[in-house]
């Protein structure tokens, strides 16, 4: 969108929708991805219900970035609605979510409105892509797909797991060989 005060993003998620509603309600989900590259949660506290408060801190490079907001709308794995309020570059913001099933996933539509300027949108802009980004890669690796950044290091194979690739191999094996008798 080019509205320097609605920003509308519309994103597919390898998720069921009370999986990914799950990803916006339960800290320890939350804290896995909200954020842009270069930023982490180091408080993460949801009171999740009508009315209940949300207080977030994202830090980057030591730096604290405060957030939070209160819930007005929760309808269970489709509807999502909370004020966002970040102090430090004055948004005062209200976000809603809709969720979709689609395929095996979940389209969601994103909506933030209230910016004071073009430059605290384009900001949000950048910081969401990047923030659906790590979602997306967090999504792909809970289903084991791998991961699209670089940084994680390759997994290992427990001895267990080598012994059944091993009996594997050789039952692959006996029935190839009885195979051609």
């Amino acid at each position: 969108m080019t509205h320097s005060n609605l920003l509308a993003l519309d994103r597919h998620f390898a998720a069921t929708p009370a999986f990914t509603f799950a990803l916006w309600s339960d800290p320890r989900l939350v804290s896995a991805w909200w954020g842009p590259e270069g930023h982490h949660l180091t408080t993460c506290e949801i009171d999740f219900r009508p009315g209940g408060n949300w207080r977030f801190n994202m830090e980057k490079d030591g730096q604290p970035h405060w957030i939070g907001g209160t819930y007005h709308e929760i309808v269970p794995y489709l509807r999502l609605m909370f004020s966002y309020r970040f102090p430090m570059f004055r948004v005062q913001s209200v976000i809603s979510l809709t969720l979709t099933a689609e395929g095996q996933g979940t389209r969601l539509h994103f909506l933030q409105t209230g910016f004071p300027d073009e430059e605290n949108w384009r900001g949000h802009q950048s910081g969401w892509l990047s923030s659906f980004s790590i979602l997306e890669d967090l999504l792909l690796r809970l289903n084991g797909i791998g991961t699209v950044y670089p940084t994680l290091p390759p997994a290992k194979v427990g001895a267990v797991a080598q012994d059944l690739a091993e009996a594997r191999r050789r039952h692959d094996a006996n029935h190839s060989a009885e195979g051609t008798k």
